[in-house]
């Protein structure tokens, strides 16, 4: 479950790179960051030397070319989309590195975690271009996104309403 969310993402970050560099006139920075995620994808064909250096190696890759993209005038949406995929791959790919064999309902729980955390750092981004005015939003949705990225970020510090946390 992991493996392929972790190959989506990978395969999301890659797109999201091409979308921010094709219109700046970056077609081989572009095409460089979807081959280098296509390797993330398909790393399992990789010796294992290689494996685990790949993904530290993707994400700083990533995160220079989302950089570049947007200080060449790319447009900073794809970029908040490319550097929160990215993170979620390297993530996944962590988890998968550590426990190669775990349960699916330890996946499953870890999923929603990553994934809030996930939509936490999207809600932020999306709002922060909203308010500085790089796309058009009401006022009304970028108050919905730093409420409902607020909450999230409540939830996952402070846990469940009701759950006790143990130590």
């Amino acid at each position: 479950m992991i493996l392929w969310s972790q190959r989506a993402a990978a395969a999301l970050s890659g797109i999201f790179l091409m979308a921010l560099l094709f219109p700046i006139g970056g077609q081989w920075e572009g095409s460089a960051g979807a081959t280098v995620n296509l390797a993330f994808v398909l790393a399992e064909k990789f010796p294992s030397s290689l494996r685990r250096f790949l993904p530290p190696f993707v994400l700083a890759f990533n995160t220079v070319f989302s950089a570049y993209g947007v200080l060449a005038g790319g447009p900073v949406l794809w970029a908040v989309l490319a550097a929160c995929s990215s993170l979620f791959s390297w993530n996944a790919s962590l988890f998968l590195h550590r426990w190669p064999f775990a349960l699916f309902s330890v996946q499953r729980r870890y999923l929603g975690r990553l994934g809030g955390m996930l939509m936490l750092g999207l809600g932020a981004g999306i709002s922060a271009l909203a308010l500085q005015g790089r796309i058009s939003c009401p006022f009304a949705g970028v108050l919905l996104f730093a409420l409902v990225a607020g909450a999230l970020y409540l939830y996952m510090v402070g846990g469940a309403p009701g759950k006790a946390v143990k130590s």
